[in-house]
């Protein structure tokens, strides 16, 4: 019975926060599609302000249960006064272990006091996730497709929009193009073969990166950024008793307490100092995931002090009440939309119409 009990509270513990995340979603949506609609008579520099500003808004919602509800720690190392000293529009690549890896760049930006300007490049099946995967569009995400499948006209097409409207961007990629887990082996060897192909060397900490999207990506962007960012990533508790790697946590495991620290290497580089040709960027590329390499292996090797980064780590935490508006105008919505039978049947069939309108134009018009 005790054991049943803890169970069930472990659950609520992130099963509470993350229905209130998705669910908050068709009431945000209204609010955005409202100034969508409002700002279309206007200059689009104006829709692009508010709409950045409620990006901001709904993700300070999420920062604050991955960052108090949840209590993790966040330690910075590398350049971490570089970035934090202004606000800088940036590309940022970094190696992908998780669902939760894009919540990370959310952590620094809000750092920067950039939050409302990341925008990803995302697999193209993400564009069909509900009421999310139509607004990621439509604030200057691009989803691409792998490998074979890049789709270089469309995928270009939308940054040329972004750098026409000087839109101030941290734009996101994963160069991996799929998550790295220990436990896929098929997975990292086919990465590794992809290597051995190209002539690079063989990685076993992070994957081959692919250079198609960055490269598409810092081409049409280049004239409108300052910097490119290369982010490391690295979670506790993903060490067995051995020394041997574990996967990376899921949003569970993050929101119900179970990885209670995030170590983040940082390494600026100055626009001007990336290749611009294809071939200099894909070994530029490649040689940031060496150096990736060396940080996860350091990381999970280094005996004196497991799981942490060369260097000494600065703990960084955000202001408890740079979040507590943005939740309590989140919680709020989703609180008044339900507390009536009425509202409760209105919210229901407002969400399921748009998530079938949205995925219905998603799919045949972008």
């Amino acid at each position: 019975m005790l054991l049943s009990l803890i169970l069930y509270l472990q659950a609520l513990r992130w099963f509470a926060p993350a229905a209130l995340l998705l669910g908050s979603s068709p009431a945000f949506f209204s609010v955005w599609a409202s100034w969508r609609l409002l700002s279309s008579v206007m200059p689009r520099r104006v829709f692009r302000a508010g709409d950045d500003t409620m990006y901001s808004t709904y993700q300070r919602f999420v920062l604050f249960f991955f960052e108090h509800y949840a209590g993790i720690q966040i330690y910075l190392y590398g350049d971490v006064d570089k970035i934090l000293e202004k606000k800088e529009k940036v590309f940022y690549i970094s190696n992908h272990q998780c669902t939760v890896d894009w919540v990370v760049s959310n952590m620094l930006a809000i750092r920067q006091g950039s939050l409302g300007h990341v925008r990803y490049i995302l697999k193209d099946g993400l564009k069909y996730f509900p009421l999310y995967g139509f607004y990621f569009a439509q604030h200057g995400c691009v989803y691409v497709k792998r490998s074979g499948k890049f789709e270089e006209s469309r995928t270009s097409k939308k940054l040329i929009q972004l750098a026409k409207d000087n839109v101030n961007t941290w734009m996101v990629v994963f160069p991996e193009g799929t998550r790295y887990n220990p436990e896929l082996p098929d997975m990292i060897s086919k990465s590794q073969n992809f290597a051995k192909e190209e002539g690079f060397e063989v990685l076993n900490n992070v994957l081959a990166p692919r250079h198609k999207a960055v490269y598409i990506g810092l081409s049409h962007l280049r004239e409108s950024l300052d910097a490119v960012y290369d982010i490391t990533i690295g979670y506790n508790h993903t060490m067995n008793k051995d020394g041997e790697r574990l996967p990376a946590p899921s949003m569970p495991d993050f929101l119900s307490g179970q990885t209670s620290e995030i170590h983040i290497h940082i390494k600026r580089y100055d626009i001007e100092d990336v290749p611009e040709d294809i071939n200099g960027l894909r070994l530029w590329l490649h040689q940031r995931f060496v150096e990736k390499e060396k940080l996860m292996t350091y990381f999970y090797k280094n005996k004196e002090n497991p799981e942490t980064f060369p260097g000494v780590g600065v703990l960084s935490e955000t202001s408890f009440l740079s979040t507590i508006p943005s939740l309590f105008l989140c919680t709020g919505m989703v609180v008044a939309a339900l507390a009536t039978e009425k509202g409760r049947s209105c919210y229901w069939k407002l969400g399921l119409f748009y998530t079938l309108s949205l995925n219905a134009w998603m799919r045949f018009r972008y």
